[in-house]
């Protein structure tokens, strides 16, 4: 998760040079594609945003884009080929609505997660990967393990689900807790 380290197959991640995308560069550091988040996003308890004038924000040693939940943020490749990143469905409770969801070129992605701290990512229905965040003061570190062959655009969607999107979200009891306690 860390963005200033590439993934394990050489692909990272860095903020655009306005501040409002996250650039995703293949091994070589070739612009493969770009993410933009909904340009509402910071509108009815949107993201969380330091600065409040962009989407990616400074946490920690790295940069996060911020998503809008259930609103599809853009993701353009180099090409000019154009798709969508939904991460989440709105008010989403349970573990499997808190999903993300990547629709380009023809073929559709999935990230489901399965704890609080892994995930699997899944191509038109077949399994690429599982991913997992360490745990305690190795919470930043994502390991995977690819499960079928990819190409160029299968890790340029893994390199948006490790880098920004990150594996493991709360289940429901979890999330009515917190959602108690920031009463």
């Amino acid at each position: 998760m860390n963005w200033n380290s590439p993934t394990e197959t050489g692909w990272f991640v860095k903020s655009s040079d306005d501040g409002l995308a996250v650039a995703i560069l293949n091994p070589s550091g070739i612009l493969w594609g770009e993410l933009f988040p909904t340009p509402d996003a910071g509108i009815n308890g949107g993201p969380r945003r330091r600065g409040g004038d962009s989407p990616v924000a400074d946490r920690d040693d790295r940069d996060t884009l911020v998503l809008r939940k259930g609103h599809p943020a853009t993701l353009r490749l180099a090409d000019g080929t154009i798709g969508t990143v939904t991460d989440q469905k709105p008010q989403a409770m349970r573990r499997k609505n808190k999903r993300c969801d990547v629709v380009i070129a023809g073929r559709t992605y999935l990230f489901t997660h399965s704890s609080s701290r892994r995930a699997t990512a899944l191509r038109d229905g077949i399994a690429l990967a599982h991913m997992a965040r360490g745990r305690w003061s190795r919470s930043n570190i994502v390991t995977r393990k690819t499960l079928a062959v990819t190409d160029a655009l299968d890790e340029g969607v893994l390199t948006v689900f490790h880098k920004v999107i990150s594996p493991g979200r709360t289940g429901a009891f979890d999330q009515v807790m917190t959602d108690l306690s920031n009463i």
